[in-house]
């Protein structure tokens, strides 16, 4: 318990570090053997984009490796909803996603102008 404490604090502090600016970041967890990326989505992601601004939040093409029990987690901090493939994440919420096999995703995406987002889940 201690060490799911100390990693809700970790996150909670990256995530305030990372307010304004977005931020991608791997998250080792379970003594290595898994690995999260985290994606932040920082306030005021929706009126920019409204207003034309071209973001970098994150790649067009995200890798992750069964190998290493790749999980992916996006976290929306603005106040506007966001689309990823079918789902909707609502301001303050984490999506979540683990994959149980290899496979190439092709998602709409909000975030990025050409909506669109591939995830390529590799052995």
């Amino acid at each position: 318990m201690h060490r799911r404490s100390l990693l809700l604090s970790l996150v909670g502090l990256v995530l305030l570090v990372g307010v304004g600016i977005g931020s991608i970041w791997w998250l080792n967890t379970r003594d290595e053997a898994q690995r999260t990326l985290v994606i932040s989505v920082p306030p005021g992601t929706a009126v920019r984009l409204a207003a034309g601004e071209e973001l970098d939040l994150f790649p067009q093409e995200i890798v992750l490796h069964l190998s290493e029990q790749d999980t992916l987690v996006i976290q929306n901090d603005d106040d506007e909803a966001i689309t990823i493939g079918p789902y909707r994440i609502a301001p303050g919420q984490r999506f979540i996603q683990h994959f149980a096999g290899p496979g190439t995703f092709e998602l709409v995406c909000s975030l990025h102008p050409s909506e669109q987002l591939r995830i390529v889940v590799k052995r």
